[in-house]
């Protein structure tokens, strides 16, 4: 049974590469909605989807898959373009189950005093510290997770904090496959309703957990 097209979209922080194995697996015909430039430090969310999803052909039945932000980013897109189904790794599907911290009002305002150059040194370092302390990130630290980290600019992850703390979406399909860690230390597990467990998952089971993500991804589109 052929599935539909799989378009992957990524997290804050991240880009195709977190897909390799998505986009290597012959069961899938996938596409990455790599993120694009804002167009305004205060673009809207809604706008942004509605950019990001003119990649997508909507002329034939597809599915939307999107990890940690890029789930966010999955349910404004679902919104503007109905997908055959939404999957969510690693994600929230509405302000409910964000972390608390990520939810209080104008925690992120200060950013906007904040040099997009400063943010990404900030983030850079920080990463290279907690890859070498951090168990989460020790495992997955490598050339090329290391490479993606440094691509970033500053100025669209200042965008995506902001976003974060402001969303109010809700996720608008009924039926949809949300497969979330245990360990999830950014989305804690104990606030998120009507998923699938993956057991040991940290926040960078896409990576981690990978074979055992795309099974249960694959058995879920198959039965749609």
């Amino acid at each position: 049974m052929e599935i539909p097209k799989l378009y992957l979209i990524p997290g804050f922080l991240t880009d195709k590469t977190i897909y390799k194995d998505f986009l290597s697996d012959d069961r899938f015909e996938c596409e990455v909605l790599e993120f694009i430039a804002t167009q305004a430090a205060d673009e809207s969310i809604e706008s942004y989807a509605q950019r990001l999803s003119q990649k997508i052909d909507d002329s034939q039945p597809f599915s939307i898959l999107g990890t940690s932000f890029g789930g966010i980013l999955a349910v404004e897109i679902a919104k503007q373009v109905p997908p055959h189904s939404l999957i969510f790794i690693s994600s929230v599907k509405n302000r409910k189950e964000m972390n608390p911290l990520m939810k209080w009002k104008k925690s992120s305002s200060i950013l906007d005093f904040i040099p997009s150059k400063i943010v990404k040194k900030t983030i850079e370092a920080g990463y290279t510290i907690g890859s070498k302390i951090v168990p989460d990130l020790k495992e997955i630290d490598n050339e090329e997770i290391n490479e993606m980290v440094h691509s970033i600019d500053g100025k669209l992850e200042k965008w995506i904090i902001k976003k974060i703390n402001t969303w109010h979406g809700e996720n608008p399909l009924g039926e949809f496959l949300h497969l979330h860690g245990d360990k999830d230390h950014v989305f804690p597990h104990k606030n998120i309703k009507d998923c699938e467990v993956i057991k040991g998952g940290n926040h960078n089971m896409i990576l981690t957990k990978s074979e055992e993500i795309r099974e249960r991804v694959f058995a879920y589109l198959s039965q749609k």
